[in-house]
């Protein structure tokens, strides 16, 4: 016989048809009715909301939104710190109830893709292989099926007396303004005063939520996990009880007396979506001294899992005055109980005693220890998980058991009731006061932490990437937000190992530059980011420029320095000192450019500087200075040194490289190459790359010369900034910068890129081996608005590139083991390179990978591993994101909705 599964609407249908004789017996109908599906009745406890404000028929909460705080890369004087202040914050709430929840909202792909459109005013125009609108399909579909979601914190406190429904009616009508506030309205204003400024100082920095996000707080309680409208409170800060039906109407609650889950079905935009949700309460917690122990955060444990997990933590914190008869009873019967034991002449256990002195400090903190420390928590904390099936539910509800009984010694039980506890998320709704109720510190309470960010980049600019740290967030990263809202410099270093990931880095910062159309001009010696030219997508708007093939002349060093503009400058005098500073660097780009060709043993002679020196002073700094002149102007000097120098400047012009230096003729081309393009990679393929660990001594013919001709190569690709208009937003790479710093050129190139990045709207990313070589260019550590650092196995190179992130040393170990090489006979995992450590302009440090996996033509581009390609084993390799995640908000792929 066919079976037939009964829905809950077709159990609605049955009750209201006739009883039959043939039916089964009352005592069988009555269990099937009491366990079979059922529909909740969502009556919300809540009568009215004004702004952040819920009120119920006994209660006023005022809700508040909790900033972010950084907790990764601080030291541990730091954390102890913002644990005291969020303490000290809680225990300040004394004598209140509080809720606190934990949502996440799904990152707002559509908001994104619109913004980044918008500050795009001029994007690359189409071509072969695609156009901007493809590059935002592919930026919304790669985080859409990504679990970055964005972590959202939100503080309910209730009022000690809650006013009568005239007084709170007074808030949002003009009784509230006509004359002086009744003596119940004057006392609610200022309690509620009282607590936003309690809230708002330093370890909350809490806001009372806007309408906005008064209403998706209570969308997201009704229907956990569903999609959310981008503006959710169109009509304003007020719901009456009738506008509170909004919520629930579209929304049903279906579960069983003693069942696993509840299914919430909810429509939307005329869909039906559903998901299954499941509450753990949590039990025993182990004792612990934070932030001693080294340990995180503990609810943060759900922050790295591939799937969003809600958190209510519902309860009152009791004060002295109200736990003192409590803590003395449990003193009193701990002490009796150790009584009992020994007039039974037996040895009480040691839990026995471990109690005795557990509640004698806790009465002594209580009695006589300082307010806050007495502070107390009492109540009930839940977490919630969703997935769009049973059985994906329940197996996340296993793993998050696993997960804090393996990892964190905390006890969660999934208990019956599903309901009644899925309904202590949703304001204003009591909570349970029996069954799995902690009491605790309010010390112990502010080691949750849940408002411990690991956002990172800014908030405009393409997605670059995630974080890896407590958290996974997407990172969007403008290099020009900074300059062009912070005030704060352009110039982000890439520092890292070879193979450590700067030619991704960078490939990835140059394409994303590219594609919004700025100017970007990418300096890579070796070459195999010139690949990027190639791509269908950039070909018609990009020129792969091959210096050593390039007309002789091209380096020359006069030339590399453009003269100033008028009209660049506010003032004649700013102007003529800008004249005079250009020629004066020109001189020295001459003069080191011309001791770099020469060998260090001649350099050892004093009489071969003073000579040279004297000889750039003849030449003048002016642009049209040919460097060829500096033959006739040292054989007319007369003197030995002089004549030393010469030679080996003719022997340098007549290496095949040497011409590019010194021009063939007289004819002086001022003219900038490729300026007519977007994407400019410069190469000086062939080039024998001295290592920089390596005495210069050492150094062979074809090493010597590489060094002036890298050099020249960096104010080469400068040149191309300063030829174009001062606030059009341009990027400028620069690989194989360790030479930069060891040469005074070198030094006033770098310094004056990171005086004038703000003010020519350019963001420059210097790439290295070695921090110093940036660090030691001068001051122009504090010039830099951020920096990105990659494995570096050297420990005492890594703790210097702490300074570039501004971390404390003792994280040098963690960059020590970004992007980690596989054991032997692991497999590679391609999920776990490009990891770097970065510094955004905002000041914050996370550890964050690049991805370029949603764009697979880049990324076979930027893969510069040497060797031949494996073939394949005809399985798909490991993703960098949990593909669990792929089908959790499907709903977002209509525009203008978002999870």
């Amino acid at each position: 016989m066919k079976m037939m599964r009964k829905t809950a609407a077709n159990a609605v249908e049955d009750d209201a048809k006739p009883a039959r004789p043939d039916r089964a017996p009352l005592w069988s109908r009555l269990g099937s009715r009491l366990g079979g599906p059922r529909s909740a009745h969502l009556q919300l406890s809540a009568r009215t909301i004004v702004g952040h404000l819920v009120a119920t028929d006994r209660d006023l909460w005022a809700w508040y939104a909790l900033g972010p705080q950084m907790w990764s890369f601080r030291t541990p004087n730091d954390r102890e710190l913002l644990w005291e202040q969020v303490r000290n914050r809680l225990a300040g709430l004394g004598g209140h109830a509080v809720k606190l929840r934990v949502s996440s909202k799904p990152f707002p792909t559509y908001e994104f893709a619109r913004k980044l459109a918008a500050d795009t005013p001029d994007p690359l125009p189409p071509s072969p292989g695609g156009d901007f609108d493809q590059f935002l399909e592919r930026q919304q579909r790669r985080l859409l099926t990504a679990p970055v979601d964005e972590s959202v914190t939100m503080l309910g406190v209730r009022l000690t007396q809650p006013p009568k429904a005239s007084t709170l009616r007074a808030l949002y009508t003009a009784d509230a303004t006509a004359g002086e506030p009744g003596p119940e309205l004057a006392r609610m204003l200022e309690e509620l005063r009282q607590i936003n400024e309690l809230v708002d100082g330093a370890g909350l920095d809490a806001k009372p939520l806007t309408p906005q996000q008064m209403s998706w707080l209570m969308h997201r309680s009704v229907a956990p996990g569903m999609p959310v409208a981008i503006d959710p409170a169109p009509a304003g800060a007020i719901w009456e009880h009738d506008d509170l039906y909004a919520f629930t109407d579209p929304v049903e609650w279906i579960y069983t007396p003693m069942g696993p889950t509840v299914r919430v079905e909810a429509k939307i935009r005329g869909r039906i979506v559903t998901r299954h949700v499941a509450v753990l309460s949590v039990g025993r917690m182990p004792d612990r001294q934070f932030p001693e122990d080294g340990l995180a955060p503990w609810m943060l444990a759900t922050a790295r899992l591939g799937y969003p997990v809600e958190w209510s933590v519902s309860g009152v914190l009791l004060g002295a005055a109200a736990l003192t008869p409590r803590v003395d009873y449990d003193r009193q019967r701990a002490l009796g109980i150790k009584k009992h034991y020994q007039e039974h002449e037996e040895m009480p256990p040691p839990a026995v005693d471990r109690a005795i002195t557990q509640a004698v400090l806790t009465y002594d903190e209580v009695t006589e220890g300082e307010p806050r420390e007495a502070v107390r928590f009492e109540g009930p904390i839940r977490a919630a998980v969703y997935a769009d099936t049973e059985r994906e539910c329940l197996e996340r509800v296993r793993n998050l058991i696993d997960v804090y009984g393996d990892h964190h010694r905390i006890e969660l039980a999934h208990p019956a009731g599903q309901r009644d506890h899925l309904r202590e998320f949703i304001p204003g709704e009591a909570w349970s006061k029996t069954g799995f109720q902690r009491k605790m510190s309010v010390g112990y309470l502010a080691a949750a932490m849940p408002h411990v960010s690991s956002n990172l980049g800014t908030p405009a600019g393409p997605y670059i990437g995630y974080t890896v740290g407590t958290a996974r967030r997407a990172v969007r990263f403008d290099g020009h937000y900074g300059m062009e809202w912070l005030n704060t410099p352009g110039v982000f270093p890439l520092v890292a190992d070879p193979g450590g990931g700067k030619s991704f880095g960078s490939g990835t910062l140059a394409a994303m530059g590219a594609e919004r159309g700025e100017p970007t001009i990418l300096l890579d010696p070796s070459g195999p980011l010139s690949r990027l030219c190639e791509l269908e997508r950039f070909k018609p708007y990009a020129r792969a420029l091959n210096l050593t093939e390039s007309e002789p002349g091209t380096l020359a060093p006069w030339q590399l320095i453009p003269e100033p503009e008028p009209h660049q400058y506010d003032s004649d005098r700013k102007f003529e000192r800008a004249v005079r500073l250009a020629k004066a660097e020109r001189m020295q780009l001459g003069y080191d450019t011309f001791r770099m060709l020469m060998p260090e043993g001649l350099l050892r002679d004093a009489a071969i500087d003073e000579t040279l020196h004297e000889a750039v002073r003849a030449m003048g700094g002016e642009v049209t200075v040919n460097s060829r002149q500096v033959w006739s102007v040292l054989r007319s000097m007369g003197s030995d040194p002089a004549d030393r120098i010469a030679k080996r400047l003719e022997e340098a012009a007549g290496m095949p490289l040497g011409e590019l230096i010194f021009p063939a003729t007289d004819d002086m081309d001022l003219s900038g190459q490729a300026e007519d393009k977007r994407l400019v990679v410069i190469t000086m393929p062939g080039l024998v790359v001295p290592n920089p660990d390596t005495p210069r001594e050492h150094w062979g013919l074809e090493e010597m010369y590489t060094q002036p001709l890298l050099h020249l190569a960096a104010f080469y690709t400068s040149r191309f900034i300063y030829r174009r208009p001062m606030k059009e937003r341009k990027n400028i790479i620069l690989d194989e910068n360790h030479f930069m710093g060891n040469w005074g050129s070198g030094r006033a190139l770098m310094m004056r890129l990171s005086r004038d990045s703000r003010k020519w709207d350019t963001a420059v990313y210097p790439a290295s081996q070695h921090p110093d070589d940036i660090l030691n260019v001068g001051r122009v550590e504090s010039l830099i608005g951020g920096a990105f650092v990659g494995r570096i196995e050297d420990l005492e190179t890594a703790q210097a590139a702490m300074r570039l992130v501004r971390a404390p040393i003792d994280y040098a170990p963690v960059v020590q083991k970004l992007s980690p090489r596989p054991a032997p006979g692991e497999a590679i995992d391609v999920a776990r390179t490009g990891e770097f450590v970065f510094l955004d302009p905002y000041g914050r440090v996370d550890k964050f990978r690049f991805d370029a996996t949603w764009w697979p033509e880049l990324e076979k581009v930027l893969d510069t591993t040497p060797g031949h390609r494996r073939l394949g084993t005809g399985t798909a390799g490991p993703s960098p994101f949990i593909d669990d995640a792929r089908n959790l908000f499907r709903v977002d792929e209509n525009r203008g909705v978002v999870a």
